[in-house]
């Protein structure tokens, strides 16, 4: 979590390629629900995480933020990216080593802080250019 921190405060506008960003043919709203991105927000805005990150939330924003919006959800996608990678290869280690606990724990932190996380923005600026397709040109 710190190293994607420190990237998106160091780098604050490196950007995966523009593909990256665009939505998939699986990328459906039932995909999102079946994986469980639903619940995940439910209990992300109902809990002490809700305050860590206002720029990523548009209720009581002005129309004009909707474009600052997305790229935020570009930017904390990127960075919740970067951020999986080192536990990443941590994980790949415990297991190598033969340290099952370790393993999973830090599976289960790295898929509720970054992988979720990631996928929330993904669904946020998906569902927002479904409701304003005017804006899946723009971005």
């Amino acid at each position: 979590m710190l190293v994607g921190f420190l990237f998106f405060q160091a780098f604050k506008y490196v950007r995966m390629p523009a593909k990256f960003y665009t939505q998939r043919k699986y990328e459906t709203e039932k995909y999102f629900k079946f994986i469980g991105v639903n619940i995940f927000r439910l209990l992300l805005i109902n809990s002490i995480f809700r305050h860590l990150n206002k720029r990523v939330y548009l209720k009581g924003r002005p129309k004009e933020y909707i474009h600052t919006y997305l790229e935020e959800t570009k930017q904390s996608e990127t960075s919740h990216i970067i951020s999986g990678i080192f536990p990443l290869s941590l994980q790949l280690l415990y297991l190598k080593y033969g340290f099952i606990e370790h393993f999973m724990w830090l599976t289960i932190f790295n898929v509720l802080l970054n992988l979720y996380p990631f996928l929330l923005q993904r669904m946020n600026r998906f569902t927002l250019i479904k409701k304003n397709p005017i804006l899946s040109k723009e971005s």
